[in-house]
């Protein structure tokens, strides 16, 4: 934001232009809608859905930086169990189902907190439904766990 001279939209909150009181109305609203572009292309579409109706860019901003910054032991544990109880539902497709686990491993690693491959590979292997033991007890019958590469072009 500061490289594109628009730092002060994130800084405090800067009140949509209005033309009465705006002698560059055009440079204004030009610049409110490009530092709302670089906000929204720098965070991973599963975040996007923390910052709606949040107009001000102050306010996303705010949002963005809460939802970072929150690295508080009770949240790396809310997180924890929540990769480990991810199951795949009925309504589920295969990547719908694994995206949640990608999502979550996310943000893990955005509060510290470091999952390793295999272990993510052998949630998302517990995590299948009945229908999919053949697969389950093949893989689980192997030397090593697929790679997460691997499990997604193995599901699909």
């Amino acid at each position: 934001m500061d490289d594109n001279g628009l730092i002060e939209y994130i800084k405090i909150y800067v009140a949509k232009p209005q033309a009465s009181y705006v002698q560059n109305l055009a440079q204004k609203n030009k610049d409110l809608s490009r530092a709302r572009i670089i906000i929204l292309e720098g965070v991973r579409d599963h975040i996007v859905s923390n910052i709606p109706g949040k107009e001000a860019l102050f306010v996303m901003w705010k949002a963005l930086s809460k939802l970072f910054e929150n690295s508080s032991d009770h949240r790396k544990l809310e997180l924890r169990d929540k990769l480990q109880s991810i199951k795949m539902q009925k309504n589920y497709i295969i990547p719908k189902y694994l995206r949640k686990f990608t999502q979550c491993h996310d943000e893990l690693g955005v509060v510290g907190v470091s999952v390793p491959e295999e272990g993510l590979v052998a949630l998302a292997l517990k995590g299948l439904p009945k229908s999919w033991h053949r697969y389950q007890d093949s893989v689980n019958g192997r030397d090593k766990l697929p790679s997460w590469e691997c499990l997604w072009s193995d599901l699909l």
